[in-house]
């Protein structure tokens, strides 16, 4: 089985998570993960380039490249260890890819194929934390489409039989608990439901033992969780919230196809063979992507005045410049 994690670089946790919960019963897996970490570890726009990475060995194709234990990134003066790398690191019997993003979904989709022939995987399970891949890209709180939109893009069009998990429900403070459930009831009557598990003592000593080397808040959710938080904490600086219940230390699974068909922005980065242009046709729906927040408030981080509200006003005025279809990004924007 090969496990892919396509949104922010702290899904690797649970990637790996479950991963090892398929190898403990008997099922070998593989996992592949972009490598886009949060802007206050890589303050540099976009996910980090496979050329940027040191201890990684490329696949033939050059979409994928093994990540090797104590791997490390050098970008824009910062060297680094991304999540998947650190994942490599601790969890050394488990294989982990890091997947070219800059590519578009074309070359995530040769990535994971490529992995799986070199495997022998016979399916893909795509990880996404949180919830957002099932937005529709004009909710209010949704930070980060465009990597998961990729993500299902590339599962769903692959050649391997795709199932798609969706861990710890508003884990990442983006689409509500309540969006989600309406979301997964809509797939649910179009024959898309497939499996829900619960989190079980093993996986939270080993969701325990990664989290001790990734830096990831969502993925940190449904552990809290199983430790008898619950309520409503803050997330992110205080720029997003999250409401905390048992319920969190559940993933939900469901036919990728079928999640795909009914995601717009999943549809609409289908084909696209470079980040910029997956980023424009997002855009060109009213979209506004990671990407564009990440080059907006990359001089606020430079300058070292980025604050919490700081974030909020450039991600509100993004919106609204995309809020008509027929503004996207033109050089230089």
């Amino acid at each position: 089985m090969l496990v892919l994690s396509t949104g922010g670089g702290g899904d690797v946790a649970t990637a790996s998570m479950l991963a090892e919960a398929l190898r403990r019963e008997g099922v070998d897996a593989v996992v592949a993960a972009s490598l886009w970490e949060r802007f206050v570890r890589d303050p540099n726009p976009g996910p980090v380039p496979l050329g940027s990475l040191a201890g990684a060995e490329p696949l033939a194709e050059g979409d994928a490249a093994r990540l090797l234990p104590g791997c490390t990134a050098f970008r824009g003066g910062y060297v680094f260890e991304p999540a998947a790398c650190r994942a490599a690191s601790l969890l050394r019997s488990l294989p982990v890819y890091a997947v070219d993003v800059w590519g578009g979904e074309l070359a995530i989709r040769r990535a994971v194929e490529e992995i799986a022939a070199v495997h022998g995987c016979e399916a893909l399970l795509d990880v996404d934390v949180g919830g957002d891949v099932l937005a529709n890209g004009h909710e209010e709180e949704l930070w980060s489409p465009l990597g998961d939109s990729l993500g299902l893009a590339a599962a769903a069009n692959s050649s391997l039989p795709a199932v798609l998990a969706v861990h710890s429900l508003g884990a990442d403070g983006e689409l509500s608990e309540e969006q989600l459930l309406g979301k997964i009831a809509v797939l649910a009557r179009r024959g898309g439901y497939r499996w829900i598990r619960g989190l079980d003592p093993r996986d939270v000593e080993l969701l325990d033992e990664i989290l001790g080397a990734i830096e990831t808040e969502a993925s940190r959710i449904p552990l809290l969780a199983t430790r008898g938080l619950y309520g409503s904490i803050a997330i992110r600086g205080g720029t997003r919230r999250v409401r905390v219940s048992i319920y969190q230390a559940a993933t939900v699974f469901l036919d990728a196809a079928v999640a795909y068909l009914d995601t717009p922005p999943a549809r609409a980065v289908t084909g696209t063979a470079s980040l910029e242009e997956a980023r424009r046709r997002l855009n060109g729906l009213g979209v506004y992507t990671e990407l564009d927040l990440e080059e907006d408030i990359h001089m606020h981080i430079v300058l070292g005045r980025l604050t919490p509200e700081k974030l909020i006003e450039i991600k509100t005025a993004g919106r609204r410049r995309l809020a008509s279809p027929s503004k996207t990004r033109g050089p230089g924007a």
